[in-house]
Parts: C-alpha cells; sequence; structure tokens
C-alpha cells in the first residue's frame, strides 16, 4: 500500500508511480533519456501500473532495450468479453489525430530506416534528406514546391511533436525513435508503401501521355 497522501486518499501507488501513470496517459510516450524518473518509476512497478492501465482499457508498452514507454488499447482495440458471453467494444480513451498525406511518407521512410539498421543501432536521418525522399512521392495535384516545402516543414514539426524523432548533436540531423517499430508493424508498412507506389506509378504514367 501507498502512503496516505491527503486525508481521502483510496490510491494504492506511490507518489513516482501515480506521476508516470500521468505521463503515461499524456502521451505520446515516455523514454528512458528524457523522463529518467518517470522510466524508473516505470519499471519498478511495472505490474501495478499494467492493471491501472487496463482498468481504464489500455495496455503498457514497454521496450527496456530502447527505453520507451507508452499506452496503447487494450486488445488491439477489438471487441473484448463484456459477461455473459456479450462481446463490446472497447472504449476510445486515447486521443487520435489523422495523419495527413506527408505525416504518413514521413512515417514511411522512417519506418523503413528502422527495419534496416542492427538491433540497438542509433538511427539517423538528415531532415533534408528525408525532404528530398518525401517529396517524390506526389499523389495529388499538387506541384507547387513553396506549398510542398511547408507541408513537409509542418509535418515533420508533428514527428518531433510525438517524439518520433530527436534533435541530435548535429544541425539537421535527427534520431528516429525505436517506438515506431511498436507502432507501425512490417505488415502495415508494406501495406501502406505497396498504395503509395501504386498512386505514384499511376501519376507517373498520366504525366507521360
Amino acid at each position: 500500500m501507498s502512503t496516505l497522501m491527503w486525508p481521502e486518499d483510496t490510491g494504492t501507488l506511490s507518489y513516482h508511480s501515480r506521476r508516470a501513470l500521468v505521463q503515461l496517459l499524456k502521451g505520446p510516450m515516455v523514454t528512458a533519456q528524457d523522463h529518467p524518473q518517470v522510466w524508473q518509476a516505470i519499471t519498478t512497478d511495472e505490474n501495478a501500473l499494467r492493471s491501472a492501465l487496463h482498468n481504464v482499457f489500455l495496455d503498457l508498452v514497454l521496450d527496456e532495450d530502447s527505453g520507451i514507454a507508452f499506452t496503447r488499447a487494450a486488445a488491439g482495440g477489438q471487441d473484448v468479453d463484456a459477461g455473459d458471453g456479450r462481446r463490446e467494444p472497447v472504449p476510445k480513451v486515447l486521443r487520435t489525430e489523422s495523419l495527413s498525406h506527408v505525416d504518413t511518407l514521413i512515417i514511411l521512410h522512417l519506418r523503413q530506416e528502422l527495419a534496416l539498421a542492427a538491433p540497438g543501432e542509433r538511427v539517423i536521418v538528415d531532415r533534408g534528406e528525408l525532404r528530398e525522399q518525401v517529396l517524390l512521392y506526389r499523389v495529388d495535384a499538387e506541384r507547387d514546391e513553396t506549398k510542398l516545402a511547408k507541408r513537409f516543414d509542418a509535418s515533420f514539426r508533428r514527428m518531433v511533436d510525438y517524439s518520433l524523432v530527436h534533435a541530435t548533436e548535429t544541425e539537421g540531423r535527427f534520431e528516429v525513435s525505436p517506438a515506431l517499430r511498436q507502432i507501425f508493424d512490417a505488415a502495415t508498412v508494406e501495406g501502406v508503401r505497396a498504395e503509395y507506389e501504386r498512386f505514384r506509378s499511376a501519376g507517373d504514367s498520366e504525366e507521360n501521355q
């Protein structure tokens, strides 16, 4: 049992574990590098935190080798046993945001870089090179370079805000978060990539007509 923190307190987690729970719920992720105290609480009190998250239909994803932790919908977001043989949908707890076309392309390229790296190896990308690769995939009619550059800049800032990339000591170079391996599995990445390749090929064919 935890120490009573205020007169009506009925919680069972320690102060640091409660802080860790709050941080996990706020998201998007906890890293050992950026949140050392919270990270220690998660690894020390993992089972209790998992149980607390399960009470609100969330799972804890913990990768100690990569130093990352985050939450996602329990049961893969599928229906769960509600009792008496009934299946009910998992309530949506986490805030979700739709990915733009450029968001998706950036994530695909970042995930590909992770797939090519050896386990435990840091993956560093150059922002300028990433921009050039992303803008090769133009599945809409937009051809204005200035507008495309602004879209990329906005999307890349979102990747930083989501903690999917982190600035390094070298300007213009960013480290890719290994969390992308957990968030987007290989099958999902290949499926999305195939769709973009199909659109890109169709666009090239139209331009050559």
